[in-house]
Formats: structure tokens, C-alpha cells, sequence
């Protein structure tokens, strides 16, 4: 019988997040002294280079924690991992692992933003006590309605 993997949506949430900065400060560290035209010295070159080498090191890394956290098999995780050396293909893998991520989240009924899913917004639809619409507790609750927004709730929510 096929073992069916299911993802751990808390790590999934904060991994994608910290990937997303990740790709941001890469970005932030490639162009910064284009966007401020200044001369820099040497030094401050050699600081960007190396903030460039150290983010490209933990995208790779990051990219293994996002498929694992997604509970793919690691027959996907490492050509995934391989391929983030190439230096065009790894914008391809970035983008098909955030898409993958993002999907999984939405399907289990998260927002997904900019920046990722919020750690509020993964709680809510984890505990069962909590209306998915809200997040009123709903302990005790036997009307089959939440009281806080009208929404209805499945009875083993109660």
C-alpha cells in the first residue's frame, strides 16, 4: 500500500516565508549598489559578494527544507537540491517549489499573501476548537453555528 505523505503545514508556512526573504535580501544585496551610484569601497564590495554566496547557499538549503517540510520524496529533494547549482535553472526551481508550497497552503484553507502564509492564519485552521472563519474558540459550542460570525461549523469541530 502507497504511503500517502502528509505536509506539516506549520514548517511549510515559516519555510516558504523565510525562503521569500531570502530571495528579497538576494535581490536587496544584487542591486543595492546600482540603485545608490556610489563609488563603494572594496571593502563593502567584499561584504555584498560574500551576503550574495551566503544567501545562494541557504536558497539551496532552503529549497531542501520547503520540499521536505511538503512531504515530497527525497528521489525529488535532491535533483531539486542539484539543480539550484545551475545558475538559470535554479530561478525555475525557486519558482516551481514556492508555487507548490503556496498551493499546498491554499488547499488547506490558509491565505496566502506576498510574503507567505501568517503563523495566525496556519494555528487557526490546525486547532479543530477554533472557528475557521474567525478564530472564536468553539468549546462547548452544540448550535452547529459560530456565535462570533454566523459561519457553520462541522459538528466535530464541537
Amino acid at each position: 500500500m502507497k504511503k500517502v505523505r502528509t505536509p506539516d503545514l506549520r514548517k511549510l508556512a515559516r519555510r516558504q516565508r523565510w525562503m521569500l526573504w531570502l530571495v528579497l535580501l538576494g535581490l536587496a544585496s544584487q542591486f543595492l549598489p546600482a540603485l545608490l551610484g556610489t563609488p563603494f569601497d572594496q571593502v563593502i564590495l567584499v561584504v555584498l559578494v560574500v551576503v550574495q554566496i551566503a544567501v545562494y547557499i541557504l536558497l539551496i538549503l532552503g529549497v531542501v527544507l520547503l520540499l521536505t517540510a511538503e512531504g515530497n520524496h527525497p528521489a525529488i529533494v535532491i535533483p531539486c537540491a542539484i539543480v539550484m547549482v545551475a545558475p538559470c535553472a535554479n530561478l525555475l526551481v525557486l519558482a516551481m517549489v514556492n508555487m507548490s508550497a503556496t498551493r499546498t497552503l491554499r488547499r488547506a484553507g490558509l491565505r496566502v499573501g506576498f510574503m507567505g502564509a501568517r503563523d495566525e492564519d496556519v494555528e487557526r485552521v490546525l486547532d479543530p476548537s477554533l472557528c475557521k472563519g474567525c478564530s472564536y474558540n468553539l468549546t462547548g459550542n452544540v448550535s452547529g453555528i459560530c456565535p462570533e460570525c454566523g459561519r457553520p461549523i462541522a459538528p466535530a469541530a464541537t
